[in-house]
């Protein structure tokens, strides 16, 4: 089992159970290893935690920021691309739809797990007030408007949780009339 292994089954472990549930033991039995083997790629707990928050900034900011900015699609293309892309049920294997709001979960009572929180919502501001500005939103409105969208999202993302809603359609109409 490799690093990557024992990250995705703490990410899960944390979505079903919390961080609490985030245990060298239970880790190891799910993916068929042996503790040796966790010691083998982290220090303590407290890395894998380290490294399980920056798996997450990296997958759920990083490249689909790059991946909008990337795409060659005009201004408004790349906006309605984000909004698709952050509309996209997370796969299983990284803790499925309740991956963010257990992170969330975790930041309320982790001061380490809260920095990361407080540094990934401030990236994703700042790179949704780019995507506006690029669009033509005016400087005055740049953060209000990027507030409002990424409210949405997190909205969206516990309704999706109890009730199935789906949220790109309501969150490409919601782009579309705070840019029109």
């Amino acid at each position: 089992m490799g690093r990557t292994d024992w990250v995705l089954a703490a990410l899960r472990a944390l979505v079903h159970g919390g961080i609490g549930a985030v245990k060298v033991e239970v880790l190891a039995r799910e993916i068929g290893a042996t503790k040796g083997s966790f010691y083998w790629h982290f220090k303590d707990l407290g890395e894998l935690h380290k490294v399980m928050l920056e798996l997450w900034e990296e997958v759920g900011t990083q490249r689909i920021t790059a991946a909008v900015r990337a795409s060659g699609l005009d201004p408004r293309g790349q906006l309605m691309l984000l909004a698709d892309m952050v509309s996209v049920r997370p796969g299983e294997a990284i803790g499925g739809v309740e991956i963010e709001p257990a992170l969330r979960d975790w930041g309320r009572n982790d001061p380490r797990a809260r920095a990361v929180l407080e540094r990934v919502d401030r990236q994703r501001l700042e790179d949704l007030a780019g995507f506006l500005r690029a669009v033509g939103v005016r400087e005055g409105e740049l953060l209000p408007k990027a507030q409002l969208i990424y409210a949405a999202v997190i909205g969206l993302e516990q309704l999706r949780l109890t009730t199935g809603a789906e949220m790109g359609t309501p969150l490409r109409d919601l782009v579309i009339r705070l840019i029109e």
